[in-house]
């Protein structure tokens, strides 16, 4: 096994652990707490049907248990990841992860649909204490490994979506609905207990900030006035943003449009997770002595000429072939900016990495939440909207690049 001691971070005000830590055990565990979040959100997408059924409602009421979700899990992140910087990181994924998994049961033994709908929300925003991940890398590891290990967390993540719907209707096979949040609060106790064993509260031993508002302040504008730390934040935000619109348009676009089967539709999607996760791992083993602002800089302008491609694809109305290629390469892709725009920023975070972490997953819900509404909200016929709003979003990848290119130079 691999073992890797804590680098410190080129930062000044950021602190590292000189206690060693096995390497794939913490990228696992990084990844299980990671993942958690994408297992609530698709977990239980095939049981919305008798969950409606259940609580004599309409599905429409169901699915608002995912809105729900994803605006609590933001809200989430952005209270918790403030506090990180004040509170022992290690201890807040514990409250996190206990509080994830109570919350998981007492959905299972909700009555109502308002009783849902509240421990949704604190699922959610227990959930949210993920949001300390990124930190923890860096604070493990500093500037050198981050980029490396958050790549690995990131194609395991990648993974989740995949096959969490796949286990919620196996679980349907043989129980209620219930039992697929009762596998989540065990997932949460697991995912708990291999942490205090691996990263004890003891071991978080870091310098932190006091807990006042002045404090918490002060660390949001710090980032908001990092020119460079918002260019690396909306750089991530913009690429990924141009993934949610294609979640909103691809099944109107693939299965309505062009025809094809459900099932062809999943092996459709599951060759864009398989594109991201090559090319997290690409990311991680080939490019790892790469400084992380140059292959953002490089991925951004490669993600701009695609957008180009899906634009022009659009205009002339070509067949399904060419749009599932440029979208695998466009997915493809965010295994090269997502990574390296949250490891950079990371490294200019100044210390607050907790605020960082918490910004950065909000604005970057925030953006996939307006590339959706674009989408959704449009008038589709054919590929346009979807593919016209992802060469948008790449157009604002590349102009927070350019911003990062030409003030990397100074």
């Amino acid at each position: 096994m691999e073992i890797q001691a804590a680098t410190a971070s080129t930062t000044p005000t950021s602190t590292s652990i000189p206690t060693a830590v096995a390497f794939w055990p913490f990228v696992i565990l990084m990844a299980m707490i990671f993942s958690l979040s994408p297992f609530a959100i698709d977990m239980y997408l095939p049981a919305l049907p008798s969950m409606a059924t259940f609580f004599n409602t309409s599905i429409d009421a169901m699915e608002a248990s995912v809105a729900i979700y994803l605006i609590f899990f933001a809200l989430g992140q952005l209270v918790l990841g403030a506090l990180a910087d004040s509170i022992n990181k290690a201890k807040l994924l514990v409250i996190g992860l206990s509080l994830f998994a109570v919350a998981s049961c007492m959905i299972a033994f909700a009555d109502s649909v308002d009783e849902l709908y509240f421990w949704r929300a604190i699922q959610a925003f227990a959930s949210g204490s993920s949001v300390v991940v990124f930190a923890l890398v860096h604070q493990f590891y500093g500037n050198q490994k981050s980029n490396q290990i958050i790549s690995y967390v990131m194609a395991c993540v990648v993974i989740a979506p995949m096959i969490a719907p796949m286990i919620g209707s196996y679980i349907l096979m043989v129980g209620t609905w219930q039992w697929i949040f009762f596998v989540l609060a065990g997932l949460a106790i697991i995912t708990m207990l291999a942490q205090i064993r691996l990263i004890p509260v003891s071991k978080v031993s870091s310098n932190l900030q006091p807990l006042n508002l002045t404090t918490l302040l002060t660390g949001y504008k710090q980032i908001f006035a990092n020119s460079m730390t918002m260019a690396y934040i909306l750089a991530g935000g913009s690429a990924f943003a141009g993934l949610f619109a294609f979640v909103a348009g691809s099944p109107f676009v693939y299965i309505e449009y062009f025809g094809v089967s459900p099932t062809q539709f999943s092996w459709l999607v599951a060759l864009n997770a398989v594109a991201m996760i090559v090319m997290n791992l690409i990311n991680a083993r080939l490019l790892k002595d790469v400084d992380s602002t140059t292959k953002l800089i490089v991925a951004g302008g490669l993600l701009f000429i695609v957008g180009i491609y899906l634009a022009m694809v659009a205009f002339l109305q070509l067949s399904l072939v060419y749009v599932v290629a440029g979208v695998v390469s466009y997915v493809g892709l965010l295994g090269l900016t997502a990574a390296n725009a949250i490891s950079a920023a990371l490294a200019n975070a100044q210390g607050n990495t907790g605020v960082l972490s918490g910004v950065n997953g909000v604005l970057q819900f925030g953006l996939g939440a307006l590339s959706s509404a674009v989408v959704s909200i449009g008038h589709s016929v054919d590929a346009s909207t979807m593919n016209y709003t992802m060469a948008v979003c790449s157009s604002a990848t590349l102009f927070f690049v350019s911003v990062l290119y030409f003030k990397s130079r100074n």
